[in-house]
């Protein structure tokens, strides 16, 4: 009797929300990718840079740049703010590369993080 109230209220598993991981990086996924900085040239240079980071600015010739970058590396695209980072991703997974987007920029990675950049 009322098998249909039934089948409307048994939660399908596909259909449950399932934890997902934080959305900010953490301090050794940061350390062990290659971190693609689109910050201006003056922000890198008053702030520094991280050793395991390559400049390519944020500008017309991002995609033709990021075309030469190895494709079997892990990239993580940083800016100061995180705010041109989901943009900069989508491009570069167009291209091929296998990258992500460092959700909080420079900021979060050396204040919150604690991973310290290098003057230049």
């Amino acid at each position: 009797m009322f098998d249909f109230l039934k089948k409307k209220n048994k939660i399908k598993e596909e259909n449950m929300v399932k934890p997902q991981k934080d959305p900010f990086p953490d301090y050794e996924e940061v350390k062990n990718l290659t971190i693609i900085d689109i910050r201006d040239e003056e922000d890198i240079e008053y702030y520094g840079k991280y050793p395991n980071s390559i400049h390519i600015p944020f500008d017309e010739y991002f995609a033709s740049k990021l075309m030469m970058l190895d494709k079997s590396k892990k990239y993580g695209i940083m800016d100061l703010r995180g705010v041109d980072i989901y943009e900069a991703e989508r491009i570069a997974k167009e291209v091929g590369l296998n990258a992500k987007a460092l959700r909080g920029g420079f900021f979060y990675i050396s204040e919150v993080l604690n991973y310290k950049p290098e003057k230049v």
